[in-house]
């Protein structure tokens, strides 16, 4: 009886440290990981952007794979597309040999950062449009914000007519979230 209410007293004391004390964002740091950390956070500075918020992109597009590829031919951890990549290596002018570097981290990171950052200048700082462009391509949300199905009226979108797109954004915002929480 006695060992039964110390392995109680440890159980609970354990779940206590566990809420109380950190406990729980270990664990979340295992879900939510920081990997390639010194390339997100030098481009997310030098493209000024949040490296939560590219974390939270790697999460949801690759969940950190360097690897990945998308149906749609999308590659490596920020899972960009080989046009865009060219397009923004030249405007860039960094020098890359694309496609051949493109699921290089380091390439695939700072090509999109750099891209993810021309979007946002493009939608005037708006950080949802910005997401959604990134997943749905510029012309798109430029196209749904001249549609008063979908406009709000504030430079900004209701939704869009892809729900592969509001999901995008829940996603992106939801892992930014947890990453500012977490870390």
């Amino acid at each position: 009886m006695k060992k039964k209410l110390v392995l109680v007293f440890i159980l609970i004391l354990a779940v206590l440290w566990f809420f109380f004390y950190g406990g729980k964002k270990i664990l979340l740091g295992y879900f939510y990981p920081i990997k390639y950390e010194e390339s997100v956070e030098k481009y997310a500075e030098e493209y000024e952007l949040d490296k939560y918020l590219v974390y939270a992109i790697i999460k949801t597009e690759s969940k950190f794979d360097e690897k990945a590829v998308s149906d749609a031919g999308a590659v490596g951890l920020m899972q960009i597309m080989e046009d865009t990549a060219k397009e923004c290596n030249d405007k860039g002018n960094f020098g890359y040999n694309i496609p051949d570097m493109l699921s290089e981290p380091d390439v695939n990171i700072r090509l999109g950062c750099y891209y993810f950052s021309e979007l946002v200048k493009q939608f005037d700082e708006n950080t949802d449009l910005a997401i959604m462009a990134y997943n749905a391509g510029p012309e798109n949300v430029e196209k749904w914000r001249k549609n008063p199905e979908f406009y709000d009226g504030s430079g900004g979108l209701k939704s869009t007519p892809f729900e592969e797109t509001n999901q995008y954004l829940e996603k992106v915002m939801k892992n930014y979230e947890r990453y500012k929480e977490i870390y």
